[in-house]
């Protein structure tokens, strides 16, 4: 699974509500991403039953059936909290981002549809450009082949993952090979 394609992290680079107030019924956002596929700036859509924020504290946090899109992905999670860094204007520029933390039945669905991960709590790492998947069964699938883990982490910029077990519970992978492939053939 190519980590890259996996990370289409401007979908969370979200974060509009450096200055917006907290409704109380829905929440529901839409702005435009900085980062750039193919050339055009594509919007972020975010919904939820509820957003909080704190300045001082540089986060915003959606809660209650969030859901957050952008091109081909979407992510779904019971919250998602938002951390700006201190300094952070309200342009929305992708390098206000700290971090992106996610929590509760944490789905992502990316790469045309092809793509899924599910875990617990998702955290991005936004200057680092890290996706660490922990909690409830992390796992990542595309088509039959799928990887779990009890935590992965998914390294954007050097295209490349890790998959750890602990204890007793190992790392598992199940991999579909075409016409012939595989370990003795």
């Amino acid at each position: 699974m190519k980590c890259v394609d996996a990370m289409k992290w401007p979908l969370l680079i979200i974060f509009l509500c450096l200055g917006f107030g907290t409704p109380s019924v829905l929440a529901e956002s839409q702005v435009t991403g900085n980062e750039k596929f193919g050339g055009t700036e594509s919007p972020i859509h975010i919904t939820a039953d509820r957003l909080e924020s704190n300045h001082k504290m540089r986060w915003v946090e959606f809660i209650g059936n969030v859901m957050a899109t952008q091109d081909d992905v979407v992510m779904t999670a019971d919250r998602m909290k938002i951390f700006y860094k201190s300094g952070g204007d309200t342009s929305m520029e992708a390098d206000a981002l700290e971090k992106i933390v996610s929590q509760g039945n944490v789905k992502i669905v990316f790469d045309n549809k092809t793509k899924t991960a599910v875990a617990d709590k998702a955290v991005y790492k936004a200057d680092q450009k890290v996706l660490v998947l922990s909690g409830g069964n992390p796992r990542v699938w595309s088509g039959n082949n799928i990887v779990r883990g009890k935590k992965i982490t998914l390294f954007q910029a050097e295209n490349r993952s890790l998959v750890e077990g602990e204890g007793q519970d190992q790392v598992e992978a199940t991999l579909h090979v075409k016409n012939g492939g595989g370990l003795m053939k």
